[in-house]
């Protein structure tokens, strides 16, 4: 009987430490040069910025520094190339319900910007009031946005 218990006891821990390493840990310059290849991954990224002194997390609408989309009969502005556009396009937020969204900033990339939702549970557990560096695990699509599902605080 005990070499039964044991037996189950080691398929389950087998089964568990095999399920806990199923985040990919990715460089986030690889993620912000291609996110949709890692779409419906569950993927680790370390180093990146949380930013937390604004009193509530962001809503509605992100886009890349520089704008968001053109005024009609307004012209544009000159600039670097590569820059927003007329056909830059705006991304909107919405988390769902018993997320929140979070702005999370690689330091590599600074014009990325994706969606990241976060449960209000997590969300809450964070220190307020000051910039954090953490790494993220999470899951999503580059068009609809991310779920983080667990934070390490760096």
């Amino acid at each position: 009987m005990k070499k039964i218990t044991l037996f189950v006891l080691s398929i389950v821990a087998l089964a568990s430490a095999a399920m806990a390493q199923g985040a990919m840990t990715v460089n986030p310059v690889d993620f912000t040069s291609n996110p949709a290849r890692f779409n419906g991954k569950t993927i680790s990224i370390s180093g990146l910025k949380l930013d937390l002194s604004a009193a509530a997390a962001p809503t509605g609408a992100v886009s890349p520094a520089g704008g968001g989309a053109p005024i009609p009969g307004l012209a544009a502005a000159p600039g670097a190339p590569g820059a927003m556009g007329a056909g830059a396009p705006v991304i909107r937020c919405n988390p769902p319900r018993g997320f929140k969204s979070l702005e999370v900033d690689f330091t590599n990339d600074p014009n990325f910007a994706k969606c990241f939702f976060i449960s209000e549970a997590q969300y809450n557990a964070l220190p307020k009031g000051h910039a954090l560096t953490a790494q993220l695990t999470f899951k999503g699509d580059d068009r609809l946005g991310y779920t983080i599902t667990m934070f390490k605080l760096q």
